[in-house]
C-alpha cells in the first residue's frame, strides 16, 4: 500500500512541467561525458548561458532534462533550424 505522503509526492512530480518522469540531477561530470566534452567546458557553456546554472550543493549538479535540450539546440543549430522555427 502506497502512503499518503508517497501518492501525493508522485502527483506533484507527475504534474510538474508535464515531465513523464522525475527529473534526474546529474553531476557536471556526467554532463561532461554525456556531451563529450571535458567539465572545464562544461563550466565555460554555463558561463556563456549555453546551459542553466547548476543546482546549489556540492557537487554541482544538473537536471537532465535541461542537458537533453542543449543537445537537440545543438542537434537543431547543426541542421539550419532556428528556434523561432520550432515554436
Amino acid at each position: 500500500m502506497v502512503s499518503a505522503r508517497k501518492e501525493k509526492r508522485f502527483n506533484m512530480d507527475a504534474n510538474a512541467n508535464n515531465l513523464t518522469a522525475l527529473d534526474r540531477l546529474i553531476t557536471l561530470q556526467d554532463v561532461a561525458k554525456v556531451i563529450g566534452r571535458s567539465v572545464r567546458e562544461v563550466w565555460r557553456e554555463i558561463s556563456r548561458g549555453n546551459l542553466p546554472k547548476p543546482v546549489h550543493g556540492r557537487p554541482a549538479r544538473l537536471f537532465e532534462s535541461d542537458v537533453q535540450k542543449y543537445l537537440n539546440r545543438l542537434r537543431d543549430e547543426r541542421d539550419g533550424i532556428s528556434h523561432k522555427e520550432k515554436e
